[in-house]
């Protein structure tokens, strides 16, 4: 290998490439590419079936892969190859999850192994393809990432919450489970990142969470990587005997070197690899992949993953997720070489995410999740060679001799969900294999391909930059103020479903919440511009709100957000900070009573205790707040998380543009109350204290469910909508409203039913400058927002996303009308769900209602007041922060359904949802929605 100190992708122009768009494969598409994205076999794409795999996802870009395909299981993120076959991890939000064996030859599915966390559920091994023919279906087990194969074909597969290692022995075309190997959870320096263990401790159970694991040299040891324990453990394969050894925060993947005398670890949250030598498990030394780490530092980490070893080399190669990067590391000097930089054009701020790497034939293969393809750079002199197009986020590669295998975890996409699929479990993955002989035929086109499907070519970019530019003119001349107004979960259908002019773009037969519960959302549409194609760029919560603060998520989001949401042993971390008493929250200082404390959000973590650090989960330019911080541009946060130190503080500089007396997320406090303390604020901060851009969370269309003694699903989302159009008069009587914008979203889609896409939501702009009684029916989503902001305040991008989405266009007028926005009442009267109520949720209702939580403070005074009566709650009865916030949409539209209009409307309402399905062709999504308990 050659030194090198810094490798760059070249520009297309610099790689001599002469392109070619052939018709056969052009994408100048006649019609809208299929909605159809169930496989029921391999698939070869040609010229004349590319069509039925190309796809739109919610950002706009398009996914076409090529070569042989074949559907996978939801969230697929690994693939080994294992004798003539290969075999696949899934690990999404779901009941089951899977290994699945193909073929090499022609990806025909073999077998599948399905594992359930509690018992095994035949009704959902139907679903999963699972019999006794085709593999085992196995209780109280988990998968996570990490699969290796031994020189005996036995295949490891690491078990994430279930702290093991699962062998699977494969004959006769069937998988069965040989043993488990237990791994027992270490603890690890006070002074370590994440400095607490951040595992769910319901059950009082540390987790070594195992991610990774590759079979030794002789095939007489395993080597796994605990998660959450901050280790490395080497077992004895006959014995099962165990030596742990810690090796830094988060370790991530592993790979031998330096002909095996080497184990590499990524550490994940560490800005390094570890180096370790395998038999004597002592560390050898750490290498240094980015900027140091310490408690002090507040950038986001590059997020070390994925490694590829070089053959006959001591060098490793390093993904760096957060950072389009690839490292190279010389194992046995503890240097690094060099870079290659990631990036899909010169100067592209972040969003490649290369998350998976392979060596063959001297070149480098990198999967790109961001962009949805495979990078190719020789390994000698890291110049890029092209690029291969894949599914939606491909998670790994693979290769044997002759051909590469690839997964995508999202596959084709989303589509409608009109059999009430969850947007967060109902893309299949997907599984590719591409023959290296085709690398030469085929690169050159595919390159173009994959760049033109993102919109990433020079003419794009050149066109979509002029149109920036006009937009850009008109932004800057007349609007000064922006409001970004985020609520929850909920589908265009589920809200607008029944609003008429919206025509084909509404189906009243999915509206759960109409015009009783939603007057002001249906006379903010008639009287500004409703957009009808607008989409939600994540699937859940803990995406949304990282795409709409910073127009990207990152990789530690996207790949255990489906652990946390299907309770597998990890808090929550995607921005905000989470309680780490075991099955409980804790008020500032650890109150007595055991509670959470919705005021909590914009507190440094020393003062909290012991709550998690999200730091980890950060992409790597941060969020929008930061960007105003650093340009000088006026802002406040009414509820959303901001970016934290690695310690968990929150700078002072920040601080000084947080409304800290605004509650964050609490069913107990109503968006009522919530309103009035941002108005407050406003009245309290005039002229020009007023902030040129207000972020404002109002989260009660969350609804609390059919939970007893919480407000009535109906109540929640009609107090949302009158607390909204209440924010939106009050800014509508300020000086700032003649030059000032309103957007007005939800954070995702993931709780009802749309006959377009699951990822569909609305969205409203508002102002003297919007158009009146507009219908948008561009394909737009939550990156554009930000762009249209950026644009106006002159902010540079956050990521590939925000860089290459357009600005809002066909919306504004020349003719402002700065009239009053209307207000009008509720009509929904407060209700409660029906239901045995505790003591402490009367207590929690009966605080919240007035803005506080129920802490020692106020319980005193509420006794005082009152008299005695009622004794403190116990803590068993503590509410914890994400106790209704990470219920699966699923469940909340059923919930919610059934609570606004009945048990015998919800069973019309899915014997209509079948019937539409089978009338539209409809898939059967491989998970149906509700699975996850």
């Amino acid at each position: 290998m050659t030194a090198h100190t810094c490798w760059t992708r070249l520009s297309l122009p610099m790689l001599g490439l002469a392109f070619m768009v052939m018709p056969a494969v052009s994408l100048a598409y006649t019609q809208a590419p299929s909605n159809t994205r169930d496989f029921t076999g391999p698939i070869q794409v040609s010229a004349d079936n590319k069509d039925r795999v190309s796809h739109v996802l919610p950002i706009g870009r398009i996914v076409s892969p090529v070569g042989l395909v074949n559907g996978a299981a939801n969230f697929v993120t690994q693939v080994v190859p294992m004798a003539d076959h290969i075999a696949t991890m899934a690990n999404g939000a779901t009941h089951a999850q899977t290994i699945t064996v193909y073929a090499q030859s022609n990806l025909r599915k073999i077998s599948r192994v399905a594992a359930y966390k509690k018992e095994v559920d035949s009704r959902q091994n139907a679903e999963n393809d699972v019999s006794d023919q085709q593999g085992d279906a196995i209780a109280h087990q988990d998968f996570f990432q990490g699969m290796a194969v031994g020189p005996d074909q036995t295949l490891y597969a690491a078990g994430g919450q279930t702290d093991d290692v699962a062998a699977f022995a494969f004959k006769d075309g069937k998988l069965s489970l040989l043993r488990r190997y237990p791994l027992a959870w270490q603890a690890f320096p006070k002074d370590q990142y994440p400095y607490q263990y951040q595992g769910e401790r319901d059950e009082q159970t540390r987790h070594f969470y195992p991610d990774a694991v590759v079979v030794g040299p002789h095939g007489k040891h395993l080597y796994v990587a605990g998660m959450l324990s901050n280790s490395l453990a080497q077992v004895d394969i006959q014995t099962g005997e165990t030596r742990y050894l810690n090796v830094g925060p988060y370790p991530y993947a592993l790979t031998f070197a330096g002909e095996d005398q080497r184990l590499v670890v990524s550490l994940w949250g560490g800005n390094a690899v570890a180096v370790v030598d395998p038999n004597t498990m002592h560390m050898l030394g750490t290498v240094r992949v980015g900027p140091p780490t310490d408690p002090d530092n507040t950038q986001a980490g590059v997020h070390p993953t994925a490694l590829a070893a070089v053959p006959h080399s001591p060098d490793v190669f390093v993904a760096l997720a957060n950072v389009d990067r690839v490292a190279e590391v010389d194992t046995a000097k503890l240097a690094v070489k060099g870079f290659i930089n990631d990036s899909p054009y010169p100067d592209a701020p972040p969003g490649s995410y290369p998350d998976g790497l392979a060596v063959v034939d001297g070149k480098l293969f990198v999967a790109n999740a961001g962009n949805n393809d495979v990078a190719v750079y020789d390994v000698q002199t890291g110049k890029g060679l092209g690029l291969i197009p894949t599914g939606w986020y491909p998670t790994a590669i693979t290769h044997t001799d002759k051909a590469l295998y690839v997964v995508a975890a999202k596959g084709l996409g989303s589509g409608p969900n009109v059999q009430h699929q969850w947007v967060g479990d109902m893309m299949d993955g997907l599984v590719q294999k591409i023959d290296l002989s085709d690398l030469s035929q085929y690169l050159s086109l595919w390159t173009q391909q994959s760049l033109e499907n993102n919109g990433f070519t020079s003419a794009q970019r050149a066109a979509r930059h002029a149109e920036d530019v006009k937009a850009t003119q008109f932004l800057r001349k007349h609007i000064h103020y922006v409001v970004f107004i985020l609520r929850e979960n909920k589908t265009f259908d589920e809200n607008l479903g029944d609003y008429k002019p919206a025509g084909v773009w509404a189906d009243p037969q999915l509206d759960l919440y109409g015009p009783k519960e939603l007057p002001n959302l249906y006379n903010l549409a008639r009287h500004s511009t409703l957009f009808v194609n607008f989409m939600a760029d994540g699937e859940v919560t803990a995406q949304g709100h990282q795409w709409t603060t910073s127009a990207s998520d990152s990789d530690f989001v996207q790949r255990t957000w489906p652990e946390y949401y299907s309770r597998r042993g990890i808090v929550p971390n995607p921005g905000w900070t989470q309680s780490l008493i075991p099955g409980k929250a804790t008020g500032t200082g650890g109150m007595p009573l055991g509670v959470d404390n919705p005021y909590a959000i914009y507190e440094n973590i020393s003062v909290l205790g012991k709550w998690s650090n999200p730091w980890i989960s950060y992409p790597e330019r941060l969020f929008l707040f930061n960007d105003f911080l650093d340009h000088k541009v006026s802002f406040e946060d009414f509820g959303e998380f901001v970016s934290r130190s690695q310690a968990g503080n929150i700078s002072s500089a920040m601080k000084k543009h947080l409304a800290t007396g605004f509650p964050g997320w609490d069913r107990m406090m109503l968006d009522s109350y919530r309103e009035k303390v941002a108005e407050q604020w406003l009245k309290a901060h005039p002229g020009t204290q007023f902030p040129h851009f207000i972020y404002i969370w109002l989260p009660d269309d969350h609804t609390a469910g059919r939970a007893p003694c919480y407000y009535t699903p109906n109540y929640y989302v009609a107090n949302n909508d009158y607390a909204t159009a209440k924010f939106i008069h009050y800014l509508s009587t300020t000086p700032q409203w003649k030059h000032m914008v309103v957007f007005l979203t939800e954070d995702d889609a993931q709780s009802g039913a749309d006959h377009i896409d699951a990822h569909r939501t609305f969205a409203l702009a508002i102002g003297p400058w919007i158009k009146k009684g507009h219908l948008e029916t561009h394909r737009y989503s939550q990156v554009n927002i930000l762009k249209t902001t950026e644009a106006i305040f002159g902010l540079p991008p956050m990521s590939q996303w925000d860089e290459n989405a357009s600005i809002f266009s066909g919306m504004w007028t020349s003719h402002p009308d700065d009239a009053e926005a209307k207000v009008l009442p509720l009509q929904v009267p407060l209700a409660f769900n029906a239901g045995q109520c505790a003591d402490y949720t009367l207590l929690r209702r009966e605080a919240g209602a007035a803005g506080h939580n129920l802490n020692e403070a106020w319980f005193m005074q509420h006794q005082t007041k009152n008299g005695a009566g009622l004794s403190p709650p116990a803590k068993s009865e503590a509410y914890a922060p994400t106790t209704l916030l990470k219920v699966p949409g699923p469940k909340q539209m059923k919930q919610e359904w059934i609570a606004a209009k009945g048990m015998k409307s919800w069973h019309r309402e899915m014997q209509y949802l079948d019937i539409y399905a089978r009338k539209h062709h409809a898939p059967v999504a491989a998970y149906q929605a509700g699975e996850v308990d």
